[in-house]
């Protein structure tokens, strides 16, 4: 069974115009089998900063994370499995590209 993972765009309202023209051009660049959400322009859960959500199969891991580290400028993104322990997940489970984020691990759960 394979393991999905999400990878989280972070922007400031000073980068709306630069996460608006890399969530277009990922849109086209992305397989089909990838989901982007579009972009949340205020915190949401963990995140303390406004960002879009990509989900993906691990399968296409290594082909996305080089997309985005090619892609993101001067964004911050954040790649992590899906796991039933969220606080693993967005803490030894996370992977960063760019400047690393302060989460709310408060607002996550340990799961089953």
């Amino acid at each position: 069974m394979s393991v999905i993972y999400h990878a989280h765009v972070y922007f400031l309202p000073e980068q709306i115009i630069a996460a608006e023209k890399l969530h277009a051009r990922l849109r086209a660049a992305l397989s089909a089998d990838c989901w982007m959400g579009e972009l949340i322009h205020r915190e949401v859960g963990p995140h303390t900063q406004a960002m879009f959500e990509i989900n993906f199969d691990e399968s296409l891991l290594s082909e996305v994370r080089a997309l985005l580290e090619a892609q993101r400028g001067e964004l911050s993104i954040l790649i992590h499995p899906e796991l039933s322990d969220d606080i693993e997940a967005h803490t030894n489970g996370a992977n960063w590209l760019g400047k690393e984020l302060a989460l709310k691990i408060y607002t996550l759960s340990r799961g089953e």
